[in-house]
This record gives structure tokens, sequence and C-alpha cells, in this order.
């Protein structure tokens, strides 16, 4: 492979398929439920970040985690390390992998009533390919410019799942400013969870993400 002619290929090795949890945005469960039952897939989900509504006293979940199964693989992995749902609905964080989200730091300020998030990306070494070519990618991954070229569908992905993670801070920074909420940025333990995308269109109906 030339060095002026580097572009990420998917290899297939299914390694990214089992590395760990999937991390999915709260409208993403609703439409992988809907693809689970026709395939007989069974799925679990546990809540990530949550922030917790004094008024109506339930964790608003901005996040999810989707289990691997028994065998340790991602449930929709069929044979030949393929994605049962790769056509119909595949998760952003898996579209936008090896191009994955090193850290993300959610804001709450009470005066101004606002939340917002800042995330941080980085290239996954778990993927074959980035450890097949490491030593010829190494250089050029310090540069976000090169970065956007090697991995243009990767990060197109990456933004589009930032912007929605926004969007849910945006809606909810509306309700809190209208007295709808009132944010408190950490989870009560003691208290039940809502998915931010069925909680949010409680107030505004016509709040809709489109998957892609």
């Amino acid at each position: 492979m030339r060095k002026d002619n580097i572009r990420f290929v998917c290899l297939r090795c299914g390694l990214c398929c089992m590395a760990s949890p999937i991390s999915l945005l709260p409208h993403e469960i609703l439409v992988l439920n809907d693809l689970a039952a026709p395939l007989n897939v069974k799925l679990k989900f546990v809540e990530g970040y949550a922030v917790y509504d004094r008024i109506s006293g339930v964790n608003v979940a901005l996040t999810y985690h989707m289990q691997l199964g028994n065998n340790g693989k991602c449930v929709f992995l069929g044979k030949n390390n393929l994605c049962l749902i790769h056509n119909r609905y595949k998760p952003l964080i898996c579209r936008s992998f090896p191009y994955t989200i090193k850290s993300i730091n959610y804001y709450f300020d009470p005066v101004a009533k606002i939340a917002f998030h800042r995330s941080s990306y980085t290239i996954s070494l778990a993927c074959e390919f980035i450890k097949k070519h490491k030593s010829m990618l190494e250089p050029y991954l310090k540069d976000e410019f090169l970065i956007k070229k090697f991995f243009d569908d990767e990060t197109r992905y990456a933004n589009l799942m930032e912007k929605y993670r926004s969007m849910y801070l945006l809606a909810l920074s509306y309700l809190w400013r209208v007295g709808y909420v009132d944010l408190a940025s950490d989870a009560r333990t003691d208290r039940p969870y809502v998915n931010a995308y069925l909680f949010i269109r409680r107030y505004i109906p016509y709040f809709a993400i489109r998957p892609y």
C-alpha cells in the first residue's frame, strides 16, 4: 500500500465486535429492538451516562451499552463476521470505528441552565487494519486533516453521532430553561431510569432524530 494512497478498509476480522459492550445513543436502542425481534436476537442494555431530573424524579439516560452475547461477541455478528443489520441500521459507534471516542465530558451550568458536552477521539489499535499498517500510519495519525482523509466515512459518522448527542443536550437545556425539568449532573441510584429520547418527546412531540 502506497503511503500517499492509504484509505481505511474493513478487514472483517470481527475484533471490534468482540472488544467491549457497544455504546449507543437513546434512539438507537429503539431501532435495534425493532430489528432484533424478527431475527430472534436477544438484546440486553445497561444504562450509561444519565442526568437526574428533580421534578419528575427520574434519571434521564443519555447513553446505553448493549451487552455482548454469552460467546463474547456482538449479538448481531453473523457468519463470516458479517453484521446482520449492516444495511438496515448499524450503530454510529460501529460505523465510526476505528475512529473512536477517547473521552466524553458533560457540563451543566445551573445558572444559565445549559447542558453541553465535549468529546475527543482517537484511532483504536484494536483494529486489525491499524495494527497491520501501524508503522506506516503512525506519523500521519497526529494530523487531523490526514485522519479525516484516511477515515472519511468513519469521521463523518462520528461527527453525526456528536451532532445527535448535542441535540439531546440542547433539548434538555430548553426544557430546563422553561421550567419543565430541573437537572442535576449526577444520576441517583435509588431512582428509575428513562430513555432520553422518549423523555424529551413527552414535552416536545416533534423532537425526532433520523437514524442517518
